[in-house]
Order: C-alpha cells, then structure tokens, then sequence
C-alpha cells in the first residue's frame, strides 16, 4: 500500500515539473512598426503563419509574406518564426520561436517551449498560444500573465 501511495506522489509531483512557458524580450516602442514583413518558414506548420496573419489582420497590422529564405530589408521590421510539433496521444506544439529584427538587429524575440513530461498543460490551444506569442512580442501582454494563463489552462 505504501509503495502505491508513493507512486502517486511521485506521478503527481513530476507531472508538476516541466510545464509549458513562455520567455519573452518585446520589440521596444521605438521598433514597433504597423507593417510588418514576415518570412515564411516552410518546414514549419501553416497554422503557424495562419495566425499570425490573423492576429496582425485583429491587430491592425499591415503583414507581408515574403517566401522562405528572403533576405531582410534592414528598414523594415521583419519576424521570422519556426515551431516544431511533438507528440503523445495527440500532437501539440513542443518549442516555437519567433524573432524580429530591424536594421539588422534581432529588436524582439518569444520563445515557447512545452516539454514531453506527464504534464499535461502541454496540450492547449495552437492558436491561442501562437497569439499569445505574438502579444508578448508587441508588448501587449506580459511574460507573467501569459506563463499564468497556461498554468491555468486558458491556452
């Protein structure tokens, strides 16, 4: 009986451990920009690209898709984005990062990352999170409101 209850615990308290977060560095005030050049990532899902142009259209921001691989205009403020997918049961997004730049210096970056762990927050919303990175990036949402959202299961 004991080493039921121990196995309990124990499955309890590493399904805590690991959870999925958010780290984000926002693009300043001087860099924000309402247009906006994305670079497409093919190997990346199109979810991914999806809603981002979304969010830019919800957001008034004017959003250019370039192809995969464009070389940047130093003057524009550029994102380049990339995500991989894992999966146990059901897929979900295991790490995504997304990365502006202008005049040639990286301005912002968000990273999300979603460890393979008994946690299952892992599993939410792709979209919501994609949007959620992208808030973090413009500033409009903090890194501790986001990573509180997903412990909390919003997204």
């Amino acid at each position: 009986m004991k080493k039921i209850i121990i196995s309990i615990f124990a499955v309890l308290l590493l399904s805590g451990c690991a959870g999925p977060k958010f780290v984000a560095n926002p693009i300043n005030e001087v860099n924000r920009t309402t247009e906006i050049t994305v670079v497409q990532d093919n190997a990346t899902r199109e979810v991914f690209l999806d809603t981002i142009e979304s969010w830019c259209l919800d957001n008034s921001y004017e959003c250019n898709v370039v192809p995969d691989r464009s070389k940047h205009v130093p003057e524009e403020l550029t994102i380049n984005y990339v995500s991989k997918w894992s999966w146990d049961l059901s897929t979900f997004i295991a790490d995504a990062k997304v990365k502006a730049y202008k005049n040639k210096t990286l301005v912002g970056e968000v990273e999300f990352k979603a460890p393979n762990s008994l946690n299952t927050a892992k599993y939410g919303d792709d979209e919501k999170r994609i949007e959620a990175m992208m808030q973090l990036l413009f500033g409009s949402m903090t890194e501790a409101d986001a990573n509180k959202k997903l412990s909390s299961r919003e997204f």
